[in-house]
Parts: C-alpha cells; sequence; structure tokens
C-alpha cells in the first residue's frame, strides 16, 4: 500500500502545481490584461518612434539595417498575434479566464521580448552601397578648364594614383575638385568618393573620424592612434574603387599613420590632395598640377556671371568693368568678392570711384596673394560698420568650421551688435538680413547639406589681420594650456579659445587687469575647475561662454562681474549647482540647456533684465519654487523640459516670443495659448506621464502624448502652429476633435498608435490646403484619410501635401481618391498596412474616363514612390490609369505579391540610338524584391521596352544586403 501512495501523492502535487498556475491566472486576469495592453502600447509606441527616426534619417545614400527590417516584421507578426487575443478577451467567458490568461500572458512577454530586442547600436540605417556619394553644391564653374580635364584623366586612368593640385590661396582649387567630384557621380569607376577638409590645424584623429564617418564605420576615440590607422586602413582596402579627396593640406604627413593606403593599379584607389605649397606635393611624393590665374577672359565671364548680366547694355560699364577686372589680376576669389561688392550698381560714377579705391588698396603691392587681400579689403571697407562688426565676429570661430546660422545670429545679438528692436523677432530678422548680405557680397560661403556658413582662410586671415590688436583668436588649435602671458595685450577686447583641450587655469595669472575685455569664449575644453581669483582680471567682462567644458562648479567671484550680460553653460553635465546670482543684476541671458544642475540658482527670480532663459534637458533639475517664473517679467526666450506645475506660473510673462515647455494637461495649455499673441517660435508637449521631449523651436510643434479627450473638449492651440504631433491619444476619432481654427499656417501632421481615430480628418477642413507632410503609423482602426460627408468634395484638401507617409495602419483599403489635387507631392511610403489594396481609388459615380481611354493622374514633382510589405496590395490605380510621373527618381516596391501592373509613365525617360538610358533620364535606382516577381510584373511604355531599358538601374533586395555585408 505504501508503495502504491508515493506515487499518488506526486500525481497530486503535480496537478496540484499546474492548477495553482492557473487559477492565478484566473484571480489575477484583470492585471495580466492590464500587463498586455500596456506591452502592446509600448510596442506600437517604439514601433512608431523608429519608423519617425528611419523618416527624420532617410534621404539619399542610406537605407535601414536588415536586422532593423527584421524587427519591424517581428514587430507586425507578434502585434497580429495580439489583435487575435484581443478579440478572444473581448468574446471570452469568465469560466475560461485561466487558460485565457495564460494566452494573454504568453502574448505579453512576446511583445516586451521584442520590445527589448528594438536595441540598436549605432543608429537604424547604414550606407546604401549602392551609393557612391552625394552631389557636393557648387557654384557654376568658370574657367580652369583644362585643369579640370587634367585631374579627371589622371583618375579615369591607371598611370596616376597620387594627384596634388596646388596654388595660391583664392585661385579655386576646393571649386575645382568638387567640380570634378561631381562629374566621378556619373561615372561607374569607382565605389566610393570621400572628402575630408583637412584645413591648416592639421590632426590625426579628427581626419581619422572624417574618414571614418563616411565609411559608416565606428573608430572609438579610446583607442590608440596607431591602432586606429591599422584598422582605418584595413576599412579602406575592403572598401576597393574608391577616391579620396583630401581639401586644404597645409604640411606633409604620413599616409601610414593616418591608416590611408597608397594607391596601386591593383586596389584601383585614387587620393588626390589641394595645398597652397607646392613643397607639399613634393614631398609626399604625388604628381603635380598647378592650377594658374585666369585669363582676362575667363575672368570677365566669371565676374559677369556673378554681377549679372542684365549690367551689359551700357558700353561704358562694360568697359569699366573690365578695368576693375584687371585689377584682380585673374584671382577667382579676387574677381567673385568684387562682383558681389558691385552687384546692381549701374551708375558709371560708382564703378569709377570704385576702381579709384581699388587700385589704392593694390599699388605697388607685387605678391599675388597681397592682392586679393587688397581686394578683400575693398570689399570690406564698403561694408557698414555693423556688418563690418559681424563679419569679424566670425573670424573668432576655428579655421574651416562651420557656424550654424541660428548660431551665428544668436551670437551676434548677444554681442549687441544687433539694435535693440523692441522684440526679439524683429532682431532676429535683423540678424538674418545681415547675413544674407554677407553671403551675397561672397564674404561668408554656404555649408553643403547644412544651415551653415563659414568663412574662406582668405578671408578669416583679413579679419584676424584688421582685429590682430583687439581679438586673441586660438580656437581649435589643440591647446591643452591657456596662451603665453606675451599673448595677452592689454588692449584686448575679445578672447576666443574656444575648441581646444584645456583642462586647467593657474592658480596665479601675473598678467595684469584686462579694462577693455568684454568678450571671453572657452567652450567645449576639458575645464574642470576655475581658481577663484580668475575672474578678476576682467572686471568689465560682459560675455562669458563656458559651454560644454567638465566644469563641476563655478567661483563664487563670478558674482563680482557686475556688467555680465551673457552666462552660457550649455552641455556641462558635471555642473551641479551655482553660486548666488543676485548680483548680476545687468544679465540678460542664461543658458543651462543640457546641464547637471539639481536646483534653480538661488537669486534668480531677482534677475529682472533676464530676456533669455534656457532650462532645457536638465533632467536632474526637479522642479521650480513657486514664483520664480513669474518675476522675470521682461522674458522673451523660455525654455523649460520639466513638467510645469501650472500655467499661472507665466502668466505675468507678457513679452514672452518664445518657448518650449511641457504642460500636464489641456487645460493648461488653453490658459497659456489663450494669453499668447506674441508667440511666433513654440514647441509644447501635452502629456500626463514622463516622457522623452525633445522639442525644436525650428517649427511650430505642439505634441499631444498619452492625453484623452472627451465629446466636446475644448482645445486650444497657439496661434500659427504649423506642426501637430499625436500619440497614444484616444478618444479622437479625427483631428476635427482638436479643432485647428488657429491653425491656418498647418505644415506637417503626424498621428501615431491613436486606437479610436478611423479618419485623418471627418469633413472639409481648410487648414489642411497648406499640410506638407502627413504621417501615419500605428492606427489600427484608420480606414480612411478623409471622410467625405453628401455633398461635401476634398478636390483640393491636400493641394500643398509634400510627402505622406503609413506605416503599420491594419484596416485602411485605399489611399487616395481619384479627384485630389496632388500636384506637390514628391514622396509617397506605404509600410506594412495588411489590407491596403489601392493607391489611388476612383468612385463609382466618378469614373474619369471610358474603358478604352488612358487616364493619366499628374504626379509632377514625385521623387519617391515606396511600397513595401502590401500583402493585398492588387493595384496602384484602375486599369486603364497611369501615374504621370516627371521627376521620379526612386522606386521601392518589395513584398506585393498580389500587384501585377506597374502604372508609372515616366515622360522624362530617354534613350539614345543604342537603347540605353541618356544622362538627362531623373530616375536614379529601382529596387525590387522578389525577383520572380519583377519578372512576372507588367510595365509598359508607349516607345520601348522599359523594362529592359531600366535594368541598370535595378538592384534586388538580396543584391543590396549582400553587398552591405560584404562591405
Amino acid at each position: 500500500m505504501a508503495e502504491l501512495i508515493g506515487p499518488i501523492l506526486d500525481v497530486i502535487k503535480f496537478i496540484g502545481r499546474k492548477a495553482s498556475k492557473y487559477l492565478k491566472f484566473q484571480r489575477k486576469f484583470t492585471e495580466y490584461v492590464d500587463d498586455f495592453n500596456q506591452a502592446q502600447a509600448d510596442l506600437r509606441a517604439k514601433e512608431a518612434d523608429f519608423q519617425q527616426q528611419l523618416k527624420d534619417k532617410h534621404h539619399f545614400g542610406k537605407m535601414p539595417k536588415q536586422a532593423v527590417e527584421r524587427w519591424f516584421e517581428k514587430v507586425e507578426q507578434k502585434l497580429v498575434h495580439a489583435q487575435h487575443v484581443e478579440d478572444k478577451i473581448s468574446k471570452g467567458k469568465y469560466l475560461f479566464r485561466s487558460c485565457l490568461g495564460k494566452l494573454v500572458d504568453e502574448a505579453t512577454q512576446a511583445m516586451k521580448e521584442v520590445h527589448a530586442g528594438g536595441n540598436f547600436s549605432g543608429g537604424l540605417v547604414v550606407n546604401d552601397p549602392s551609393t557612391i556619394a552625394v552631389n557636393l553644391p557648387t557654384p557654376e564653374v568658370v574657367g580652369a578648364i583644362d585643369v579640370r580635364e587634367e585631374i579627371y584623366q589622371y583618375l579615369m586612368g591607371d598611370a596616376v594614383g597620387l594627384i596634388g593640385v596646388w596654388g595660391m590661396g583664392g585661385i579655386g582649387k576646393t571649386t575645382i575638385m568638387k567640380d570634378v567630384h561631381n562629374r566621378l557621380l556619373k561615372e561607374s569607376k569607382f565605389r566610393k568618393l570621400i572628402w575630408v577638409t583637412v584645413s591648416q590645424d592639421f590632426d590625426i584623429r579628427r581626419v581619422q573620424n572624417n574618414i571614418d564617418s563616411q565609411l559608416e564605420r565606428n573608430l572609438s576615440d579610446d583607442e590608440d592612434t596607431i591602432v586606429r590607422a591599422g584598422k582605418l586602413s584595413e576599412m579602406l582596402r575592403g572598401q576597393m574603387r574608391y577616391v579620396l579627396i583630401l581639401d586644404d593640406v597645409w604640411r606633409s604627413f604620413s599616409l601610414e599613420d593616418v591608416g590611408i593606403l597608397e594607391p596601386t593599379t591593383n586596389n584601383g584607389c585614387k587620393l588626390v590632395l589641394t595645398t597652397r605649397s607646392e613643397r607639399v606635393v613634393q614631398s609626399m611624393g604625388f604628381k603635380k598640377v598647378k592650377v594658374p590665374c585666369f585669363s582676362m577672359e575667363e575672368a570677365m565671364n566669371l565676374f559677369l556671371s556673378k554681377v549679372g548680366q542684365d549690367m551689359l547694355p551700357n558700353p561704358t560699364l562694360e568697359s569699366l568693368m573690365k578695368l576693375a577686372v584687371r585689377e584682380c589680376d585673374g584671382l577667382p576669389l579676387a574677381v567673385v568678392t568684387l562682383a558681389g561688392c558691385m552687384r546692381g550698381k549701374s551708375d558709371p560714377r560708382m564703378w569709377e570711384n570704385a576702381i579709384d579705391e581699388l587700385r589704392g588698396y593694390i599699388r605697388n603691392i607685387h605678391d599675388m596673394e597681397d592682392k586679393v587681400y587688397g581686394c578683400l579689403k575693398f570689399s570690406y571697407d564698403r561694408l557698414q560698420r555693423i556688418d563690418q562688426d559681424c563679419l569679424l565676429y566670425c573670424a573668432l570661430y576655428p579655421e574651416d568650421h562651420g557656424i550654424y546660422k541660428d548660431e551665428i545670429t544668436e551670437k551676434w545679438m548677444e554681442e549687441g551688435l544687433i539694435d535693440e528692436m523692441g522684440s526679439r523677432k524683429a532682431m532676429e530678422g535683423s540678424s538674418h538680413s545681415i547675413l544674407q548680405k554677407l553671403e551675397e557680397n561672397c564674404l561668408l560661403e554656404r555649408v553643403q547639406n547644412r544651415p551653415c556658413i563659414k568663412m574662406h582662410d582668405l578671408v578669416r586671415d583679413m579679419a584676424l589681420h584688421i582685429t590682430r590688436k583687439r581679438f586673441l583668436v586660438k580656437a581649435g588649435m589643440q591647446l591643452e594650456e591657456l596662451p603665453n602671458e606675451e599673448d595677452w595685450g592689454e588692449d584686448l577686447e575679445k578672447v576666443s579659445l574656444m575648441r581646444n583641450r584645456i583642462s586647467t587655469i593657474p592658480q596665479m595669472m601675473k598678467s595684469p587687469k584686462f579694462p577693455k575685455l568684454t568678450t571671453l569664449l572657452l567652450s567645449w575644453n576639458a575645464l574642470k575647475e576655475i581658481p577663484e581669483s580668475f575672474f578678476e582680471h576682467f572686471p568689465n567682462l560682459k560675455i562669458l561662454d563656458l559651454s560644454d567644458t567638465r566644469l563641476e562648479s563655478l567661483p563664487n567671484s563670478i558674482s563680482f562681474l557686475e556688467k555680465l550680460t551673457v552666462l552660457l553653460l550649455r552641455g556641462c553635465l558635471c555642473l551641479k549647482s551655482l553660486p548666488c546670482l543676485s548680483k548680476l543684476q545687468a544679465l540678460k541671458k542664461l543658458d543651462l540647456g543640457r546641464s547637471g544642475i539639481g536646483e534653480i540658482p538661488q537669486g534668480l527670480e531677482m534677475l529682472v533684465n533676464l530676456r533669455y532663459l534656457n532650462l532645457e534637458r536638465t533632467s536632474h533639475l526637479a522642479w521650480i519654487p513657486t514664483g520664480t517664473l513669474s518675476k522675470l517679467c521682461r522674458l522673451q526666450y523660455l525654455a523649460i523640459h520639466l513638467k510645469l506645475r501650472s500655467a499661472e506660473e507665466l502668466r505675468e510673462l507678457n513679452k514672452l516670443e518664445v518657448f518650449e515647455g511641457w504642460f500636464h494637461n489641456v487645460g493648461d495649455l488653453n490658459m497659456f495659448a489663450s494669453k499668447r499673441k506674441t508667440l511666433y517660435k513654440f514647441s509644447i508637449l501635452v502629456s500626463y506621464q514622463v516622457a522623452s521631449f525633445r522639442p525644436t523651436t525650428s517649427s511650430n510643434l505642439v505634441r499631444f502624448e498619452g492625453v484623452p479627450f472627451g465629446v466636446g473638449d475644448e482645445i486650444i492651440l497657439p496661434y500659427g502652429i504649423e506642426q501637430l504631433i499625436l500619440v497614444r491619444c484616444w478618444g479622437v476619432r479625427s483631428i476635427n476633435d482638436i479643432g485647428l481654427r488657429d491653425a491656418p499656417d498647418l505644415k506637417a501632421c503626424e498621428l501615431c498608435a491613436c486606437r479610436d481615430l478611423e479618419s485623418v480628418i471627418s469633413s472639409q477642413c481648410e487648414q489642411l490646403q497648406t499640410l506638407e507632410s502627413l504621417y501615419l503609423s500605428g492606427l489600427e482602426n484608420l480606414k480612411v484619410i478623409v471622410e467625405v460627408g453628401a455633398g461635401e468634395s476634398s478636390v483640393g484638401i491636400f493641394s500643398s501635401l509634400k510627402e505622406i507617409s503609413l506605416f503599420d495602419c491594419g484596416k485602411i483599403k485605399k489611399l487616395f481618391s481619384a479627384d485630389w489635387v496632388l500636384s506637390n507631392l514628391e514622396e509617397i511610403n506605404v509600410m506594412y498596412c495588411s489590407e491596403l489594396e489601392e493607391i489611388i481609388t476612383e468612385s463609382g459615380k466618378k469614373r474619369l474616363g471610358s474603358n478604352n481611354d488612358t487616364i493619366k493622374f499628374p504626379f509632377p514633382k514625385l521623387r519617391r514612390l515606396e511600397l513595401t510589405k502590401l500583402v493585398q496590395l492588387q493595384r496602384i490605380c484602375s486599369e486603364n490609369g497611369v501615374m504621370d510621373c516627371d521627376s521620379l527618381e526612386f522606386i521601392r516596391i518589395r513584398d506585393c505579391p498580389k500587384l501585377k501592373r506597374i502604372p508609372l509613365y515616366l515622360p522624362q525617360l530617354e534613350i539614345d540610338d543604342e537603347g540605353k538610358l541618356s544622362p538627362s533620364n531623373s530616375l536614379q535606382r529601382i529596387q525590387v524584391h522578389p525577383i520572380d516577381w519583377w519578372e512576372a510584373v507588367e510595365w509598359e511604355h508607349p516607345n520601348f521596352n522599359i523594362k529592359n531599358v531600366v535594368r541598370p538601374l535595378l538592384r534586388f533586395w538580396k543584391d543590396i544586403i549582400e553587398e552591405w555585408e560584404w562591405n
């Protein structure tokens, strides 16, 4: 009997354990469902965030990582399964809760696992291996035809691998190489073009980083320079057939020390450098290519291209122009600068006077480079004083440094170079007007693909020469300590030591006081501490920039800088607190953004002249004492990313023009927005929960996150809103529920994971006629973009739309209505919409043609068409319809198995006598998957077999992945 009892008890225990588990699911069923809903919301939110990041980073030459694509597929699978589980929950009975609870828990854990797997080091995108480089913006190149052709032939041939382009400053070396670079883009000889600006302050690690970034690799900053060189050479060896252009080299160096491979016939690589020094070219063993001065004819053509051909009807004026150009001695920079200075001047007497002045500047100058200085000084002296001061300020930045336009205009305002005009908006307008004038006069240059400017080396040299007694500039020169005592003159007004490696300041400086010094720039250094006595040397200091240093505290003596108007501590992550600021009554600007401060500085509320307060991304700052902000009644700019206790704190800030902030609820937003008619830049988050808030005032934005909206809730948006974002909001069935009466300039709308949303707009809405970008993601109940009521028309509703993106909208079946006017649409991107059947749909009552007619849907500006993972997509448009696309550059159709026809008519496609595409063709790439789908799909063209013609542009997905892995 005892032998039987033991096994029976074991069975009972086993059953008991199983039963207890199921009873757990029964008892805590509601908790499991809540956890399930949260996991589902988190996964959708992360998916939406990644889709937004991909959208932000998506541009020519980039593609999502393979791991990211696989993650999206897993997300889709888990969310589809979660929907099935949700259906079972809604239909489930109480008695079956134990089994259902187990199913819910398993689905929850699966979603959490996928969520946790969504971590991708190095970002979400990689270089598209089919892209060798981007086109470098450059003005139309005039002259130097022989030199450009010589360089090009060396690059295309096999005999020369090292090419040294040399010539004096301002002769046009960089412009010539940009032109050659862009010409190489049209050839198939090279797989990669790499451009690196070296500059006078040569730094091996910076050159390594610049090359590395263009190869999309990750060299560690902590590794030894020699180790980095070895790794870089391996990267380049794997790249093969590349051209590396090193621009603005000032001295010879070892290619091996950097990690640059020696070009050989076998590796097919080429290396080009530009330099002012013939000796550099010789010592490094490069083939010399000298850039000569322009002939008179070339110089005159360049001049006319800049000053304007419309000024030539007068023969007298033409002869005077030739006299002026002759004084430039064929130096392109001098010619361009002179043209910018004289543009629009049609009075011959002004030209005669200019020639006399110009001759006065360069009379008896025999050195060619000094003649360039003479021409530059001529242009400088013709500027107004305020414009001159603004130009000279730019010389405080390092050589070849790209300066953001908004940053430099802000600096001019800080310095008091821009007159007080009653409002910040007016001052910004004045600053940008000056910036534009300096660009038009060719004294500042635009930086490619960035909203930046920089100074040409010679213009900067001229500025430093003009200010040599007033400015001490050692910016970006890798200094590890303060300049020598003899460099500090008593007449100094501005000192710039930004972007160095200075870590300490001596406890005792022997230098006397500097009564004229008003500006001290120490940003981007390794400073950890400032001696107590340091500020005693600068009794009249007005501008102090310590941004992006490692300071943990400031000396109490800063309180005695009673004339200080600007204190910049942005990015000081180690800074925990500040001394009392109550004595700094002249302070107008305080920037503590991204600093480590844990409490508001004592005495902040007493800074009654403060116009600018930045507390953005101060994650350690928990709260602001009540009443502090309300006392700063002159504030024009306020950025504060911690949640405001109440909008009442801002009630007294009647001069506020720029605002970044976070409100707890819609009521606070309404209170704030209803009182703010002077706002012209804002970025506002409305959320109950802690959220990742990284706003930008580049567009006027309001973001609602996790906010419930009730029927009839009043919502007041700030006037002039340009971007509206809703994330995980419920109760909203369309953005009609938000109300857009104060949004006449709405440019962008993003709707993500709003489960109740059924349409973007439920009736005619004039505000959407200005909309340029529409981004929809994770909208599980979205059925239509526009729900048109009886007797209503949606024809012009999206007349300004430039891009539309849909991701994971599982119920929508049709995208566009055939009668919409989409003449400005540039990008269409649709992914993971499992029920989508048609892109352009015609209503049965509004057929646009008979069965035999070809219907053309015009998309004159469409550049990109991307259709991915649309398993139910049957057609893009009707059987007798075509999308007429004049400007299409990129097509991606991936995993759309039911799509049998590509109805794209591309009138820009032209072929030569051999049946090959002409160079004027705008279409650059076509990506498709799978191969057998491409082989079976129909694509017609009235004049030729289009599938054969575009084959050179075709890339199959597996080939792209293989090339990426090989690289």
